[in-house]
């Protein structure tokens, strides 16, 4: 089937080429400071007459078919730059310019301006989501990630593109080196107003690291403007069955070559999980439990930084973030056990289970950047340093109702603290022939210690040592890589390919308990390969295909390592696996793009060793331990569509639909464990201009049939709506919210593993309402104002 696709892809290619009598006209535009300009008008006349070829909005590269042999005139036009015009010349052969924008000059006052940009782009193998239209119904840049459309956030605040591997985070091009909780929680700690974008990039090529088999997801956060000083301060109150609570501000100062950045937001969330489940332990035994924690934590975020232009080729830039946060949960675990065949219950015991902690998340990045020409040419360095120190004591009770007898109490505390830093430099140059080379190496390393020490006391007895759950573990990780990576137009063909050779160096080292070291030591290497080529025009406007061919690994993360015993209740354990390897990943993917627009997409990811979520149950206590194990290998085919109505006017909107289909094969507790499974995901979006101040959001998913690996879920989705209101000069605005309003991102999930058979339901605190009041001061850039859409027009028109 695979081979089949690529066979006709190649077709349309090949197909696309005979028709072109023509040759390809290459223009990138540039400005002082700016390595490129996107959405300036680029307009192609023919001379003599001056008769409208082409008119259409500029990306980091265009290409242009023209006929060979002729002359034309360049016009470009954009928002605060000079009009530039430029004859040129061609011959039979590809023709290559670089096009130098001059500011206007011009003095500034105090200014609000709204922008209407797409919400969607692709440069590359890039999509770009512009932030501020999600922010605009979002309480945090958590929400912002859970509106991406065509992504899907669980409720462990995982994120799915286009496969069942969950996407790494980065914020500001950083992979966050933390658990999916600790990113989660970080992200709700970030006010939604300060994500400038965010790059979704499924596919990367050999300049990232290897281990994003689901792709890379990148928060790009504000940082400050390049005139005068602006800012805004905001409030914000959501209720759900409880309450949310935050406020902050951010301030941004240029002065000289410098420009800079500081803000700070509070927050005060209370929500809660309820998970209840029905597991047989036994042929003719049931396990009903129920879990209801409330969840109060209190975080305060800090970040700032500051960036120097020493010259107009060299720039510094720094970057701090500091989370400190109060985590403090209650919670309730109900446990029956029953005959199956008599219904009657024969043990019920109740669980108030008592968590308070703290932990604190500083990082720190140091960049700079030197251009070394007027053609793209750069160097990049960068140096990231994050600290990481989590502290919480945990207090629970097992109270025996039937039959009756002396309560189990235990207490605890643990300990974590974490090192990570990061080094790589990058080097982009553009050579002769119109050939990209890039180049680089990384080096980090992952220093962590966990310590946990429990006791358990049964009545009024003398407290005993917790042999089971008291643990000292500790983690290194280190790994080196570098990429080279080349790229080439030939006969309107983008060829791109690159190899990453990365080095993995890491040693664990169970201390308490005595004697349970592990390392990984391997070196891989990962080719990548990508072509992009025009195929042909719709409305005048260029459908673009592109092929990608790529390996990844995914390697265990600490959290997924780390065999301390982390207690749910007294039949429930989560465990790490300090044993688990390396799974890598395969990925084949064709698609295409219409103005900038992903639309449509197809691909196969063969997936070896994969490490799942898994249940093992012990015989004699009952006891069920989630962990992760090794289980065998899956193939997996995606198709994605994506459309909609441009952006410009008073209504937009967008939809879209993936399919994945999954074949599993492997081994489960020394027994075949073989599965296949489709699903389906639906997503829209809409948002109305009633008036020039009052706009109407309304973005959904719906996830039917789904599956995470060996949970099979029922449909599940959300609905969130918005209004906007501004005053004063559109320096206030008004946003008034709902999410989840039909309370439908609730998992209804089936489990069957082996002996393991487990059918249950998840419901967060997911249905909100709230207000926000956000103020916006100072001056900003204004932003020209045009659709996602520029449709070619004849001169004269």
């Amino acid at each position: 089937m695979r081979i089949k696709i690529l066979v006709a892809f190649l077709f349309a290619f090949i197909y696309a080429s005979a028709n072109a009598q023509t040759v390809n006209m290459q223009i990138v535009l540039k400005a002082e400071g700016k390595d490129s300009i996107t959405n300036a008008t680029i307009q192609i006349y023919s001379l003599p007459g001056r008769q409208l070829l082409q008119s259409w909005l500029s990306s980091p590269v265009n290409i242009f078919k023209v006929k060979a042999s002729g002359s034309y005139l360049i016009k470009v036009t954009a928002v605060e730059f000079d009009t530039l015009q430029k004859v040129i010349k061609v011959t039979n052969k590809p023709v290559f310019d670089t096009l130098q924008l001059i500011a206007k000059v011009k003095t500034l006052k105090e200014v609000t301006v709204a922008s209407t940009k797409p919400l969607i782009r692709q440069e590359d193998d890039k999509t770009i989501v512009d932030a501020e239209q999600l922010a605009n119904a979002s309480t945090n840049a958590y929400e912002v990630l859970e509106k991406i459309p065509g992504a899907v956030v669980d409720q462990d605040g995982n994120v799915y593109l286009n496969s069942s591997t969950p996407a790494s985070i980065y914020i500001n091009g950083v992979e966050m080196h933390m658990s999916t909780d600790d990113i989660a929680s970080l992200l709700k700690a970030l006010p939604a107003g300060s994500v400038s974008r965010i790059e979704i990039i499924r596919t990367p090529s050999a300049r990232y690291d290897a281990a994003n088999s689901g792709g890379i997801v990148n928060i790009v956060l504000k940082k400050g403007v390049e005139l005068g000083t602006s800012g805004s301060v905001n409030i914000r109150n959501d209720q759900g069955v409880y309450d949310t609570r935050t406020a902050g501000f951010s301030l941004n100062k240029s002065f000289g070559k410098t420009t800079a950045y500081l803000s700070y937001q509070y927050t005060h969330r209370n929500y809660y999980d309820d998970i209840r489940s029905t597991r047989v332990i036994n042929i003719d035994t049931l396990l009903e439990q129920r879990s209801y924690t409330k969840y109060s934590p209190i975080t305060n975020y800090f970040g700032g930084g500051f960036n120097i232009a020493f010259t107009k080729k060299f720039s510094i830039a720094y970057d701090i973030r500091v989370t400190a946060t109060n985590n403090n949960s209650l919670a309730t675990s109900d446990n029956d056990v029953s005959s199956d065949v008599t219904q009657n219950k024969f043990l019920q015991t109740q669980s108030p289970i008592t968590n308070t902690g703290n932990s604190i998340v500083i990082s720190n990045t140091v960049f700079s950047k030197y251009k070394i020409d007027s053609l793209g040419s750069e160097w990049t360095n960068e140096i990231d340093y994050t600290y990481s120190k989590n502290n919480n004591t945990q207090l629970y009770t097992i109270n025996y109702i039937l039959p009756a007898t002396t309560a189990l109490s235990g207490d605890g505390n643990s300990h974590s603290t974490a090192n990570f830093v990061n080094f790589k430099t990058d080097l982009s140059l553009q050579l002769k022939n119109k050939f990209i080379l890039e180049t680089g190496i990384k080096i980090s390393s992952d220093a962590s210690n966990n310590a946990a020490l429990y006791y358990t006391q049964t009545g009024s007895s003398q407290k005993q040592l917790d042999t089971f759950k008291t643990n000292t573990f500790t983690y290194k990780e280190n790994i080196g890589s570098a990429y080279v990576q080349l790229s080439k137009l030939y006969h309107g063909y983008i060829f791109k390919t690159g190899l990453r050779l990365e080095c993995t160096d890491i040693e664990g080292n169970q201390i308490v308990p005595i004697g349970n070291p592990f390392s990984i030591k391997r070196t891989d290497l990962f080719p990548y390969f990508y072509i992009k080529r025009n195929l042909f025009k719709i409305f005048g406007y260029p459908i673009i295909g592109n092929a990608i061919f790529r390996r990844s690994i995914t390697r265990p993360a600490y959290d997924q390592l780390n065999p301390t015993p982390q207690f749910v209740d007294q039949f429930t354990y989560n465990q790490g696996n300090p044993k688990l390897q390396p799974q890598f990943t395969t990925n084949y993917e064709l698609n295409a793009t219409y103005d900038e627009f992903p639309v449509f997409a197809i691909g196969v990811n063969n997936t070896k060793d994969v490490f799942s979520p898994v249940t093992y149950q012990n015989d004699t206590s009952k006891i069920a331990f989630r962990t992760y194990d090794n289980l065998g290998k899956y193939r997996e085919i995606y198709g994605r569509l994506f459309g909609g109505v441009p952006s410009g006017h008073r209504y937009f909107m967008y939809a879209g639909v993936q399919f994945n289909y999954i074949q599993y094969n492997g081994s489960y507790q020394n027994s075949p464990l073989n599965y296949s499974r489709a699903s389906w995901t639906f997503f829209t979006g809409h948002q109305f201009k009633a008036t020039p101040t009052l706009n109407f959001n309304l973005n959904a998913w719906m996830y039917v049939n789904g599956f995470r690996l060996f949970n099979e879920l029922k449909t599940m989705g959300q609905l969130n709506l918005s209004a906007t209101k501004t005053l004063l000069n559109k320096k206030l605005s008004i946003i008034l919210s709902g999410t989840d309003l039909l309370k439908t991102n609730r998992s209804l999930f089936h489990l069957q593993q082996g002996t393991v058979f487990v059918d249950g339901t998840r419901i967060q605190d997911s249905r909100r309402c709230g207000i926000t009041l956000r103020y916006n001061f100072g001056i900003t850039h204004a932003e020209e104002k045009k659709p996602a859409f520029t449709p070619p027009v004849e001169e004269g028109q």
